[in-house]
């Protein structure tokens, strides 16, 4: 199972829908960067917390690669790299929103290459 890092607007990713990243948000995020667009040809379908409906959550593309995709209240990325931690925290910024591992790091502007390679801990 890979490890994710989750844009959200709350302290606990788990609560991501308290105060969600909406897909206007994303939206609008990709028309104001030129290096994020929405794949055509790249998703993932997720059931309900029923498992009776599906929903298909298309991966958002940075450089013309699918890396992060958002899914209902947040931007997530499995085992990203450290150069897709970065874009997240910039993409973070202007959502005013945090990165956070699964683990509840948080990768914050000022430190998040030193978390990311495991010289800071919260």
């Amino acid at each position: 199972m890979a490890y994710d890092v989750h844009i959200v607007r709350t302290d606990d990713w788990l609560d991501a829908a308290k105060d969600p990243v909406t897909k206007q948000d994303v939206d609008e995020l990709i028309a104001s960067d030129p290096d994020l667009a929405w794949s055509t040809e790249d998703w993932v379908d997720m059931r309900d917390g029923r498992g009776k409906k599906v929903t298909r959550y298309f991966m958002i593309l940075w450089k013309g690669q699918p890396c992060f995709w958002w899914y209902r209240d947040q931007i997530k990325c499995a085992g990203p790299s450290e150069e897709q931690v970065g874009k997240m925290v910039e993409m973070a910024a202007t959502l005013t929103a945090n990165v956070l591992g699964d683990d509840g790091e948080a990768y914050r502007p000022a430190t998040w290459r030193a978390m990311y390679r495991g010289e800071l801990r919260e």
